[in-house]
């Protein structure tokens, strides 16, 4: 079974005073014969702000959602990059600094099969 290698990263740059790019690597390793499925593979991450440790955090909060990708890997060991931006109006979700985390799913490309997730660190971000 396809297996995550270490933790997802994330990187964090404010390009203006309103716009933050976002960038999200993670490495999978792969069998030969996953190398060979015809259905391939899927992948898509969704950006939430941690609500650990608050006295009135609830659950987390869901920022953003990026679109399944699909694709067939081509080495033992492939790398794959998200790369997307986001305006401090959709990650300010309280006042004060936020804690931001992606959370990667990684399954087959097949209906009905779960994905495997792998969270990045906790990337504190004043907006």
């Amino acid at each position: 079974m396809a297996s995550f290698i270490g933790t997802p990263i994330m990187n964090i740059t404010q390009t203006t005073a309103n716009v933050f790019d976002f960038r999200v690597e993670y490495t999978m390793k792969y069998s030969d014969t996953e190398l060979t499925f015809p259905e391939g593979f899927a992948d898509s991450l969704a950006l939430n702000e941690s609500d650990a440790g608050e006295i009135f955090g609830g659950g987390d909060d869901h920022l953003i959602n990026i679109n399944v990708q699909t694709f067939r890997p081509t080495s033992t060991f492939e790398t794959r990059v998200f790369t997307f931006s986001a305006t401090a109006d959709r990650l300010g979700t309280e006042s004060g600094g936020e804690e931001i985390y992606a959370e990667v799913h990684h399954r087959r490309n097949i209906d009905g099969i779960a994905s495997q997730t792998r969270r990045t660190a906790i990337f504190p971000l004043a907006v």
